[in-house]
């Protein structure tokens, strides 16, 4: 593995995740008292029942992650916009609609009596409302380090959900693809990451939301790009990209992924005489993204599914 990669991968160890593997009161109740387990989450120290049987899960890249681990969940929230991930879960009667990420459904998240809620992302604002309905985990991923923050909450819910063998395989196949694909980025020039959105497009740097292109895969950027705390990018000109003369661009489309109507697609927002003159548009070397699953959804699969794309436009 390449010292970039390594480091990215130095996962928290499985005791910092999780405090304690065990706790039961006393001889005489050890039958009735459930095994439980205390997670290190954004929120605190929390005791769930280990392997809990009643899942809700209020984000996105959580349901990601569970889902790759073959985990059951009781309840997640409604959206406009389902990703092709998720679309059996759209299907399914057996999964309850416990309202929106912003705004959840308290009665019918109740109504279910789960053992454990988990929360993040947009939905973590509401973690102290739900946790009054149930224990509740705020799993949030750090932006900052999004492809190394996946990997730590995928093992620990391999410890939570007794599913250590599946979590330290997708962990791997994680690692070993962002080596192979990384080699590849490296040596296929410059790059910049953008979001188009409402007819503008912003550029995406290392350490930014969208940052694993650069931090994991070696992408060189095309110019600097000062993100700082926002989430949103930096507004980059037509004239600045065509300037910056990428020799590949990596494209999400924001307007796409939310389903605005009326939007202009990404493609169109990037049909015009200025970006025609970059390397990356006359050798077709424009990559335009699953934008629901790298906006709405970004867990471990996701990642793994941007990684393949990526694989294929550069084979």
């Amino acid at each position: 593995m390449t010292p970039r990669a390594t480091a990215l991968f130095s996962l928290v160890p499985a005791s910092a995740l999780l405090l304690a593997g065990c706790s039961t009161e006393t001889e005489a109740d050890t039958a009735d008292a459930a095994e439980t387990v205390v997670v290190a989450a954004e929120n605190g120290e929390v005791e769930i029942p280990r392997d809990p049987a009643t899942v809700v899960v209020f984000d996105n890249a959580q349901l990601d992650i569970l889902d790759a681990l073959g985990v059951d969940v009781a309840g997640i929230p409604s959206s406009e916009v389902v990703p092709d991930l998720f679309a059996d879960y759209a299907e399914n009667e057996d999964v309850a609609d416990v309202g929106s990420l912003f705004e959840p459904d308290f009665e019918a998240v109740a109504a279910l009596d789960p053992d454990v809620i988990i929360s993040g992302g947009r939905s973590s604002a509401v973690t102290g409302e739900l946790a009054e309905i149930a224990p509740t985990i705020d799993m949030s991923l750090d932006s900052a380090d999004a492809l190394g923050s996946v990997s730590e909450r995928t093992t620990a819910y391999g410890e939570i959900f007794d599913r250590v063998e599946e979590a330290e395989a997708l962990v791997a196949e994680l690692e070993d693809r962002v080596e192979e694909v990384g080699a590849k980025v490296a040596e296929a020039g410059d790059g910049l990451v953008l979001m188009a959105n409402a007819g503008e497009v912003s550029a995406y740097g290392p350490g930014s939301r969208f940052g694993f292109f650069y931090d994991a895969l070696g992408l060189e950027p095309s110019i600097e790009i000062d993100n700082g705390e926002s989430r949103h990018g930096e507004v980059l000109s037509f004239e600045a990209l065509a300037e910056a003369d990428p020799d590949w661009l990596y494209v999400i489309d924001r307007d796409n992924a939310i389903g605005e109507e009326g939007a202009s697609p990404a493609e169109q927002v990037l049909d015009n005489d200025l970006v025609d003159r970059t390397t990356a548009a006359r050798e077709d070397q424009v990559l335009y993204l699953d934008s629901a699953e790298m906006y709405l959804v970004g867990g471990i699969q996701a990642h793994l599914n941007a990684i393949d794309d990526i694989d294929a436009a550069l084979s």
